[in-house]
């Protein structure tokens, strides 16, 4: 993992994509939200120093996370879905106590988006929104590069409403990405992990 460039990576503007050339589409600004009533679940040792490598997006269409029904435009996010992820693994870490680093870390947290994606699907009488997301992630020990722990979280949102909504859009993508977080803030062996002395063998 040395050598990684770990700086928070600058948010650049996302193309808009047409699907087929017809319809708008629409862009979401799914957000994961930098305060919550939930205890931090990260925080059950002592505060680390940990590097968040830039989040890598594995989807087979990282182009849009859907498509409203008949053609009628991608959806596409306002950040990068990449930077959402980055970003949300970042709030959790900082909300437990752990600072977060560019150099000379005791951990590295690295992540890849294998899913982010919204269906879309006709029900008398309205539309199931259906959202997933599936984040994998590994921590590694800084200095000597073995993989502590690596693991996949997902998180999944299903909603009923009367049509086409943008609003209920973005709720769905952004209830699923808090799962996912939920998951990966409680894991306890991801809580172990952070917990350990640095250098010490995994238990």
């Amino acid at each position: 993992m040395r050598g990684v460039h770990t700086a928070l990576v600058p948010v650049v503007g996302l193309a808009l994509l047409a699907v087929g050339g017809c319809g708008t589409g629409a862009t979401l600004d799914v957000r994961y939200p930098a305060e919550s009533t939930r205890p931090a679940g990260l925080a059950s040792g002592p505060p680390r120093r940990v590097a968040v490598v830039p989040v890598a997006d594995r989807r087979v269409d990282a182009s849009r996370i859907g498509a409203w029904p008949k053609d009628d435009g991608a959806i596409l996010t306002r950040q990068p879905v990449a930077e959402i992820v980055h970003g949300a693994i970042v709030t959790e870490l900082i909300r437990s106590g752990h600072t977060i680093v560019s150099e000379t870390p005791d951990l590295a947290v690295a992540a890849a988006v294998e899913a982010f994606w919204l269906d879309m699907t006709r029900i008398y009488p309205g539309r199931q929104y259906l959202a997933r997301v599936v984040i994998v992630v590994s921590v590694t020990d800084w200095r000597d590069g073995s993989t502590l722990l690596s693991r996949r979280f997902i998180g999944t949102k299903r909603r009923l409403v009367d049509g086409t909504s943008e609003q209920a859009a973005r709720d769905v993508m952004d209830a699923a990405l808090a799962r996912a977080m939920h998951d990966l803030a409680t894991d306890p062996d991801l809580i172990a992990v952070l917990a350990r002395r640095p250098g010490a063998a995994p238990a």
